[in-house]
């Protein structure tokens, strides 16, 4: 398939001239429909988010390429890809606005800002001409004809084929980088997003930025075919095109976009035939389709859905980051309502040690650790990284730090390689920019390798290097909890801390996991872990902290916490059937 696509294109390239008028218009419309597909597949396929008002950034560029053209007398070819400007402005302006919204609920605040435009449009009368629209002169270039032996047509086939490719080699680029990577984190595990360093806004505005100005290239595209600027550019029927030309063609897919701009395009012009009929008829081709390939189209071929890795030929060893000695937590408290989940409660993480939290259920272990790692902001009191305060953070900047964690239920990504997952986790080793993912210069391609190295050493360490290449959802559980820490170790954290790693393993698995937690430490790793296998945690634990009804019980080492009466009565049981409760809770 590496080659399959650039000779389609080229064959495209060739075939163009020779295809008859009608043929042509339909072939423009069909590309240009599938980069304003391509656009919604950013939003949709990459960050899960359904957009019903992208034809506010399709009609965004459609305007500001026309008017341009009509007010300053601006080549129109020169001005479309000034039009790519306000269609990224008002992208990065969404994603803003729209940080906390998802589902329903940016569906509705896109369709809101297509609405307003199409309103603007209508009722600037002085500027945009309202209903009547503006019309744009077809925009010849007669010496390029000239040179070249071809009319309008031809050339504006052949221009959109190459935009086209040239939108669909970047999109692919971005997917396949740092980038696409958190876009996938943030879209099927957004809490181990965070945890990794990948900051929410940043990604979010990049991907709707970058969704909007494609469709802005669409747009300014467009206004040659129809030649007129009305306030039906903003439509939702535009809107609904794209968003079913995405899904059709297959979601998150680099060609699915391109495969339902085809259908879009030619189908109705084949029912024709059935004109009486024929929306109804593509509707019900269209369920079909969607219920028979619920992947859409791009399901008919083969594609690789992991990306395969290979040793690195220069191994690299898993080491912490250095920051300050200690992180303290002084006088911590969270509460719900009327329930205190962590109340005053006070102690230290030294460097190089594995503390553990240990409690009944209900005890706020879980919440403790979210409120270290800024998952949670405390009612009162603060933790502290030396000098820096991680409680006023938030958990990708706690995670920037050096403060990662893993958490009680599985937060893998179940259709990437273990790989691929472990990839993630490397976000904050080399930062990039959109610019340098599209390019690939050598630079970039030195520190992806130095990623993949460091990937690969973390899969390496847990054990899965003989399952690197199959899909993390078709792990035991046991080894996804493996493939958890993997994750966490591949950001080089300074403090590294898990929430119940023991949860659902046998005594097997667990056993490995002790093991794997000493070699941790003995690398200068620094660990808090939560569990309930007390076992396990008094012969892993330096030291251990007691917390019973958000209260801290006690702290000490291991032996010291076994023999308080008080940890004794409240967690273990009766003062003469520790063993035996210990046992069990093991």
């Amino acid at each position: 398939m590496k080659f399959v696509i650039p000779a389609v294109f080229v064959a495209a390239l060739v075939a163009a001239p020779f295809l008859p008028t009608y043929y042509q218009g339909l072939a423009i419309y069909a590309c240009i429909l599938a980069i304003f597909a391509t656009s919604a597949n950013i939003s949709l396929g990459q960050l899960g988010l359904i957009s019903f008002g992208h034809a506010a950034f399709f009609g965004l560029g459609a305007y500001a390429a026309g008017l341009l053209n009509f007010y300053t007398g601006m080549n129109y070819w020169l001005a479309v890809p000034l039009a790519i400007l306000p269609g990224v402005a008002l992208g990065a302006l969404v994603g803003l606005a729209s940080l906390r919204l998802s589902g329903a609920y940016f569906a509705i605040a896109t369709l809101v800002t297509s609405e307003i435009l199409r309103l603007v449009a209508l009722n600037w009368v002085s500027f945009t001409r309202g209903p009547m629209g503006v019309v744009v002169h077809r925009p010849r270039e007669k010496w390029l004809e000239a040179l070249t032996g071809r009319d309008f047509g031809d050339l504006y086939l052949m221009l959109c084929i190459l935009v086209l490719a040239l939108v669909l080699f970047v999109v692919s680029r971005v997917n396949r980088s740092l980038i696409g990577r958190a876009w996938v984190a943030l879209r099927d595990q957004p809490k181990l997003a965070e945890s990794v360093g990948i900051w929410p806004l940043r990604y979010k505005v990049i991907a709707i930025a970058m969704s909007g100005g494609i469709a802005a290239l669409a747009g300014g595209l467009f206004v040659p075919r129809v030649l007129v600027l009305s306030p039906d550019l903003f439509s939702g029927t535009l809107s609904a095109t794209a968003l079913l030309a995405a899904i059709l063609g297959g979601r998150g897919a680099v060609m699915g976009p391109v495969l339902g701009g085809i259908v879009f395009a030619v189908a109705p012009e084949l029912l024709r035939v059935v004109d009486e009929y024929r929306l109804a008829i593509f509707a019900l081709l269209l369920l079909v389709v969607v219920r028979v390939r619920p992947d859409g189209l791009i399901s008919l071929f083969p594609r690789r859905k992991t990306v395969h890795v290979r040793p690195p030929s220069a191994l690299v060893e898993i080491t912490p980051r250095q920051l300050p000695a200690t992180l303290s937590i002084e006088h911590l408290s969270r509460h719900f309502g009327g329930l205190k989940a962590v109340e005053d409660v006070s102690f230290e993480v030294r460097r190089g040690e594995i503390l553990g939290l240990i409690g009944p259920n209900g005890a706020g272990k879980t919440t403790c650790l979210s409120l270290i790692s800024a998952f949670l902001s405390p009612n009162s009191g603060v933790v502290r990284l030396g000098q820096l305060t991680l409680s006023t953070l938030s958990s990708h900047q706690a995670a920037q730090q050096g403060v990662v964690r893993t958490f009680q239920h599985t937060t893998v990504c179940m259709d990437l390689s273990v790989y691929e997952n472990v990839l993630i986790g490397t976000h904050l080793l080399l930062p990039e920019t959109t610019a340098a993912a599209v390019l690939r210069l050598p630079a970039y391609q030195q520190r992806e390798c130095k990623r993949q190295a460091l990937a690969w050493a973390a899969i390496c360490f847990v054990g899965l290097e003989e399952r690197a290449n199959e899909l993390a959802g078709s792990l035991a559980y046991g080894e996804q909890r493996m493939l958890s820490i993997a994750v966490a170790l591949a950001t080089r954290p300074g403090f590294l801390l898990l929430d119940e790693p023991a949860a659902g393993l046998n005594h097997t698995e667990a056993l490995v996991l002790a093991r794997l937690l000493t070699g941790l430490r003995e690398k200068g790793f620094t660990i808090a872990i939560v569990d309930h296998n007390l076992r396990m945690m008094m012969k892993l634990c330096d030291r251990i902290v007691v917390l019973h009804h958000g209260r801290m019980l006690a702290e000490g080492d291991p032996v010291t916490v076994r023999n308080t009466p008080a940890v004794i009565e409240a967690y273990l049981g009766t003062s003469d059937e520790p063993e035996k409760q210990g046992a069990t809770d093991a």
